[in-house]
């Protein structure tokens, strides 16, 4: 307690003292006044100096020892401040307690608010956000963290001051209503908006804005998020998901988007417009004997001439392989016109594909087939406009490639009935609805039944019996096709082995089984055959596989490979159609075949024309030098049979001899065969038999 405060109390009680003790004489002795008066001030003074030297004196070099003790407490937060314990009396060291229990607290919370000051500015100064603070009246930039300095390109100097409008790419007008919004209502906003740096470049940005409330007033508080690299990925990933990712060419989905507006503005305006549908011819080719890499680079060349040859409105897709489609617009309102325009442009594509191509040290010449529809035309949807022109590109191929063909009515009709055809041919195959038939193969010498021909025929529910020639052309190369060729092989297969164990029957010497190209070429082919053999029993070197000569010249080596590993099986080979192909005498004696089969053409005139008949002799001669058998396909007149006979021709097959026979027919001819063979054998060879 303060030394004056002491002394009041001490004046008030002496002049209490004096008071009383005054009333109490004048009432007691009424004494005369000074005499009351000096009394009183003898007792005041006597009462003061006790007071004191009893009370005063002492309690005064306590607190001055207090106060020199307090004078030397450390008030840092370092440590705690110096021990009371050598403070003598009680109540002066309570006091000192509890002010050193408030300096801990004090230290404690001074210490908390340092490393939470530490923190914020930490986080201030190292947040990944730019951190702005306006002046919401003037817009004038008040402070800023680094991160702000790097996003604008500028030092937190030469940012200061700046106006909300210079740092933002927005209409002033904006940014005032934005502001206003912001500092009057009692949440934030967050924006997408542009910040624009020093060097002019505009940086997308997410915007948190808030008001910041101080004891000095209000000021607005923008956290921005650098975007760019966000949205860029969004661009790429929807740019990938509308372009081909090898030519940078727009893909299906985006080219199906363009032709729906294409065709709204065709039924709007009443103009013409077309589409292109490009294919290489052979592109297999280069990828399989050059490699992918190749190829990859051929096309992203075929797409940057498609690119420089057209329009800039034009737009050119790839959907996928080396299909392109391209898409024409505003082509006028006359449709013989607008044809016109797309087949030049067409012919102008064809010619710019034919120039020469350098790539990775090879030089390549490519051609296309083109096919054309005009719309709204020939089509009103997308789908239809891209079957139809499909459909005409594959007419440009069948007339021989590196051409153009306009779609016509008839070619969709056409493709219609052949998806009918294969839709009934899978139907078929299912339901068991194809039938095997044999054409024999005699002797011309006795009649003999050597063996026969196994044939393909549909009894279709509706149409009949339908000849391979009606359907075949519809599914080869295709998957149906080798479904239907492994059928075949399995049937014949498995009738040869029943065949076999049956002693009634005469087993034929061969059995011939036409072989298609992309049956032949199978990897798992020889493997297929060996499988087929073992499950039906069928002797392999009763079978005869005949191949085309097309077949054997396309590759040659691979070719004589797969059939070496046949004939290791036992399997015996006939070239099918000789005469028709390309074959040499220098490609047979490198072929392992038994049998060459002249082709019905030659054999159909044999009796009237002589270059005919000079053909078949030197088949026939051929034959006999290269030690294979010979046979004449499709004889139908003793002419004809007298003609081989002359010639020295050994077998033959034609309706002359017999027709093509259903397999009960078949099977009854080997019996009858058996039982005249048996008839006619000699004793020995009768108990050879039994």
């Amino acid at each position: 307690m303060p030394t004056n405060n002491y002394k009041n109390i001490a004046l008030f009680l002496l002049l209490l003292t004096g008071l009383l003790i005054t009333i109490w004489m004048v009432d007691a002795t009424r004494l005369a006044s000074l005499t009351t008066l000096g009394a009183a001030v003898a007792i005041a003074i006597a009462i003061t100096f006790v007071w004191h030297f009893t009370f005063h004196r002492p309690m005064r070099r306590s607190l001055d020892a207090l106060a020199k003790r307090v004078s030397r407490l450390s008030y840092r937060c370092d440590g705690p401040p110096s021990t009371e314990a050598d403070i003598a009396d009680p109540h002066i060291r309570h006091i000192a307690q509890r002010l050193s229990r408030r300096h801990r607290r004090f230290a404690a919370y001074a210490s908390r608010l340092r490393d939470q000051w530490r923190r914020l500015r930490g986080i201030y100064r190292n947040s990944h956000d730019a951190i702005l603070v306006f002046d919401p009246a003037s817009g004038a930039l008040k402070d800023c963290n680094p991160r702000a300095a790097e996003l604008f390109s500028l030092p937190i100097d030469e940012l200061i001051g700046r106006s909300i409008d210079e740092l933002h790419d927005e209409e002033p007008g904006y940014l005032r209503s934005l502001v206003d919004d912001v500092m009057d209502g009692r949440h934030g906003r967050s924006i997408r908006t542009d910040y624009r740096a020093a060097d002019g470049r505009v940086l997308p940005v997410e915007v948190s804005l808030s008001r910041l409330e101080l004891n000095t007033g209000n000021l607005l508080l923008c956290i921005a998020r650098d975007v760019s690299e966000h949205e860029h990925a969004a661009q790429r990933i929807e740019h990938l998901a509308y372009h081909d990712t090898l030519t940078g060419l727009p893909n299906r989905t985006l080219l199906t988007d363009r032709v729906n507006r294409a065709l709204a503005r065709a039924r709007r305006t009443g103009e013409i417009g077309a589409l292109l549908f490009l294919d290489l011819d052979k592109f297999k080719r280069i990828n399989d004997s050059l490699g992918h890499s190749v190829g990859d680079e051929l096309l992203k060349e075929l797409a940057r001439r498609l690119r420089t040859t057209l329009r800039e409105e034009d737009t050119v897709a790839r959907l996928g392989g080396d299909e392109f489609v391209v898409l024409l617009e505003r082509l006028g309102e006359d449709l013989e016109a607008a044809v016109d325009k797309a087949r030049e442009i067409a012919t102008k594509i064809r010619t710019v594909f034919a120039d020469e191509y350098e790539l990775e040290g090879h030089e390549l010449f490519v051609t296309a087939s083109i096919g054309i529809v005009t719309f709204p035309h020939d089509g009103d949807t997308v789908d239809t406009l891209l079957r139809h022109a499909d459909t005409a590109m594959y007419h440009a191929k069948g007339d021989g490639r590196d051409g153009a063909r306009v779609f016509e009515r008839r070619m969709d009709e056409a493709a219609i009935s052949r998806l009918r055809l294969e839709n009934e041919l899978r139907a078929g195959l299912r339901d068991g609805q194809f039938e095997l038939f044999f054409q024999p193969v005699l002797t011309i010498k006795d009649g003999r039944v050597l063996g026969a021909e196994v044939l393909l025929r549909w009894r279709h529910p509706t149409a009949g019996l339908i000849a391979p020639t009606e359907f075949l052309p519809y599914i080869e190369n295709g998957a149906l096709m080798l479904k239907l060729d492994d059928w075949v092989l399995l049937e014949s297969c498995g009738l040869l082995g029943r065949i076999q164990n049956d002693p009634d029957m005469q087993t034929p010497e061969r059995l011939a089984i036409n072989i298609s190209h992309q049956q032949f070429v199978q990897a798992e082919f020889v493997d297929r055959i060996r499988e087929i053999t073992e499950l039906t029993g069928a002797d392999p070197k009763r079978l005869q596989f005949e191949i085309t000569e097309t077949m054997l010249i396309k590759d040659t080596k691979e070719s004589v490979d797969r059939m070496n590993a046949l004939r290791q099986l036992g399997i015996n080979f006939a070239i099918d159609d000789f005469g028709t192909g390309y074959s040499s005498l220098a490609d047979l004696r490198q072929l392992p075949i038994d049998t060459i089969k002249i082709d019905r053409t030659f054999i159909r005139d044999l009796a009237s024309d002589p270059n005919d008949a000079a053909i078949v002799r030197a088949i026939l001669s051929m034959a006999h030098h290269i030690g294979v058998n010979a046979i004449a396909e499709g004889v139908e007149t003793r002419e004809q049979l007298q003609f081989l006979r002359d010639a020295d021709c050994a077998y033959y097959q034609g309706y002359l001899g017999r027709p093509p026979l259903d397999r009960e027919t078949f099977m009854e001819e080997l019996r009858y065969s058996a039982e005249l063979y048996t008839r006619n054998a000699s004793p020995s060879e009768q108990a050879d038999l039994t």
